[in-house]
């Protein structure tokens, strides 16, 4: 019935205490809904003298008497766009008849009457305190005084942490065609052109592949900025691009590697060293495995190489968010389950030669690991 994992978000609201979840971030919004999201306010969520923020009102001891609260003005209507969008599992909506004014405020005023009706006006209310305007945060106070508020942040991300069977296919579909643009547009390098001109073909090469571009990195070396700038890439010289996309509300991130013809010796000893520290990392992902153990792994890969003094090893959760949980620390002690997703970040600064970085993605099995996006991740040589 429910798009996420109800039974591990009923658990993780008991544990922390929670009566009712208020959600209202766009990422939190879309997960809860299975993927709704206003789409005018996708991109960007101020308007006016406010902020578009939609409510999600979720009883922890029964979801099924959840309400979704959002706008319905003449020309940003949510009735046509959830017409629009398909069936949804929250039967309960209400429409605040106001957007350009105090939109955020007047949907904190709505979700206050709601929780009331549901009897829970003393209870204690969950919100995401980074997401949640401080005009809305207001109005609850005022309108619900017996209440206690408490950050729902970390029971919300605990559950998102092991993904759906829907959810997984759409982070391999995002890192499927995020790594064919990537390699398209390092394939297509021309001597003298800038890091910013990589960047604009990137955009393009996304556009095509369906695929929405939130930043990229693109540095040429011996340079170790990685911001796009007017830099020309000349012959012997790397380039790194290192990107995030979405497709859907979900996040590709990969980093792949290229030179104008052959690639000076260090950098492919660097990256040579940073396969190294992928496969290793690999082979020890899999379920009841500490984050804390593949940190350590993935420093003990680094310093192995000679070059170490210049390397860095990272590991996060991806999905609707980017270093969302799992989290990869030498304190981490929670165990992996099959479902998470993993991207593993292996890279090398050397002033002869610049940035040297294989940024992967995979999933965590009931076996081991499955990498996404894989395509192109083999150094890309660039015909002179």
């Amino acid at each position: 019935m429910y798009p996420f994992m109800a039974e591990r978000l009923e658990r993780e609201l008991y544990e922390a205490g929670i009566d009712l979840l208020l959600a209202t971030s766009r990422h939190n919004v879309r997960y809860l809904t299975g993927g709704y999201y206003l789409p005018t306010f996708q991109r960007l969520e101020p308007i006016g003298l406010s902020h578009y923020v939609p409510m999600l009102v979720m009883p922890r001891r029964n979801f099924a008497q959840s309400v979704y609260i959002g706008v319905s003005v003449p020309d940003v209507d949510e009735v046509q766009a959830l017409e629009a969008f398909g069936p949804m599992w929250v039967e309960q909506r209400v429409w605040v008849p106001e957007l350009r004014r105090s939109v955020a405020g007047l949907v904190a005023r709505e979700a206050a009457r709601q929780i009331r009706g549901l009897g829970l006006s003393g209870g204690t209310i969950g919100v995401e305190k980074a997401f949640l305007p401080l005009e809305a945060f207001e109005v609850l106070r005022t309108e619900l005084p017996e209440a206690t508020f408490v950050d729902a942040t970390l029971a919300l991300a605990r559950t998102r942490a092991v993904k759906t069977t829907r959810e997984l296919a759409l982070m391999r579909e995002v890192h499927e065609r995020t790594a064919r643009a990537i390699r398209a547009t390092l394939e297509a390098g021309r001597v003298g052109e800038t890091s910013r001109a990589v960047e604009q073909r990137l955009e393009r090469a996304m556009v095509e592949e369906g695929v929405h571009r939130i930043f990229t990195f693109a540095g040429i070396g011996p340079s170790y900025n990685r911001f796009p700038r007017d830099i020309p890439w000349e012959r012997g010289h790397i380039l790194q691009v290192d990107t995030v996309a979405e497709y859907d509300g979900y996040l590709a991130d990969l980093a792949r590697m290229a030179s104008l013809g052959e690639a000076p010796a260090v950098a492919q000893e660097l990256f040579a060293a940073c396969l190294v520290v992928q496969e290793r990392v690999r082979g020890a992902l899999g379920p009841g495995v500490r984050g804390q153990e593949i940190h350590r792994l993935g420093w003990e890969a680094i310093r192995s190489c000679r070059w170490a003094d210049g390397g860095n090893f990272i590991a996060h959760g991806l999905g609707l968010v980017s270093n969302e949980l799992p989290i990869f620390n030498a304190e981490a002690v929670d165990a992996l389950e099959p479902g998470m997703v993993v991207s593993i970040e292996a890279e090398y600064r050397h002033p002869e030669v610049g940035h040297v970085k294989l940024e992967d993605t995979v999933i965590v099995t009931a076996t081991g690991c499955e990498g996404i996006g894989d395509f192109g991740r083999e150094w890309c040589t660039v015909a002179e």
